[in-house]
């Protein structure tokens, strides 16, 4: 009998080199206007942080979403990038890049655990304790318990059945694979030395390396796309060239895929409102925390100079004593001294 052809996967890039780079180092990174990373590095940057999603105690995959996940192992993970690579200094330019790391950091951890789901998941509840002995590498064992009771309850098998269908019915599936869409717009406009919009980029974006269109209901979107663009009114005015993905809420792209629903910008990298408020908050409140130290300084500041003050007082006033007080009520042995240091000239 023909034994079945067996795949060996390297499995996933551990990025030593930056692990192991020396602490006087950073990286630079090369970001659009929206401040995203979109040069050849950005791919190696979101591989990073993938490394980051899996490391146990960082971002440990007890917590059932990325959402409950503690603000300390967030900054944690952020404070590691800091470390390896050159960060704005600009705030706004600073509070994106860190939400859009946090935000990849997030995806990587979730599609970290839905690998280990499809690689250690037996259903039906008799297999559990099976699987929780099955305890995979580079995990504690506390929380793989803790995600494995998760599999198992009613909602998460609910919950997944519901994925599975739903999933099922996407046709709207891209080929970008581990470059994020700014990366191929940024690609795009220096190929093209002009702006990339959202109905350029949706044709590369569901594209196979062949030439084929993923499916026929796609291919009808892009001919569609690609029919009002031949109109030169339907082109957005713009001047980025950085990467960042242009459009409107009637540009081409809208008028194929229709509205845009609340929340993210459908085709495009950028940030919702909610992000930027976040940002905005985060801004504040480090400008209060900076401002509170100003504060504190000042305080220590006045307090130095206060003391300053006072011992300068203290050695006038001790000087002034000094000077008031009589020879005969000074100390002995002071007078002593003075008795002995006097030698007469001649006898």
């Amino acid at each position: 009998m023909e034994m079945p052809v067996v795949r060996v996967t390297r499995g996933p890039s551990k990025y030593l080199d930056i692990w192991d780079l020396p602490d006087e180092e950073e990286i630079e990174l090369e970001l659009n206007s929206e401040h995203q990373p979109v040069d050849d590095g950005a791919r190696t940057f979101t591989g990073f942080l993938g490394t980051i999603a899996r490391k146990p105690h960082m971002c440990p995959i007890r917590y059932l979403n990325w959402k409950v996940m503690p603000e300390e192992n967030k900054e944690e993970c952020w404070r590691l990038v800091e470390r390896k690579y050159c960060v704005p200094v600009d705030p706004i330019a600073y509070a994106a890049l860190k939400r859009f790391a946090l935000q990849k950091i997030g995806k990587a951890w979730r599609d970290h655990k839905s690998r280990l789901k499809k690689q250690h998941y037996i259903p039906d509840s008799r297999n559990k304790a099976r699987v929780k002995s099955n305890v995979p590498t580079g995990c504690i064992s506390q929380d793989w318990d803790i995600l494995v009771d998760h599999w198992y309850t009613d909602d998460a098998v609910i919950e997944s059945e519901k994925n599975k269908e739903r999933r099922s019915k996407q046709d709207d599936v891209h080929t970008a694979g581990s470059c994020s869409f700014a990366v191929h717009a940024a690609k795009k406009a220096k190929t093209d030395g002009c702006p990339v919009e959202r109905s350029v980029l949706y044709p590369i974006l569901h594209t196979r390396k062949n030439g084929s269109i993923v499916n026929p209901v796609v291919a009808a979107k892009i001919d569609k796309m690609k029919e009002l663009l031949a109109d030169p009114a339907n082109h957005l005015q713009s001047s980025d060239t950085t990467g960042s993905i242009a459009w409107a809420l009637d540009d081409v792209f809208a008028k194929v895929m229709g509205k845009e629903r609340k929340g993210r910008i459908r085709g495009a990298t950028l940030a919702t409102m909610e992000d930027k408020l976040a940002d905005f908050d985060e801004m504040k409140e480090k400008l209060a925390s900076f401002d509170e130290m100003k504060e504190k300084l000042s305080q220590f500041e006045e307090m130095e100079q206060r003391m300053a003050r006072m011992l300068q007082q203290m050695q006038h006033i001790s000087s002034q004593c000094n000077q008031d007080i009589p020879l005969a009520q000074q100390s002995p042995a002071l007078q002593k001294s003075s008795a002995a240091s006097y030698q007469p000239s001649s006898l």
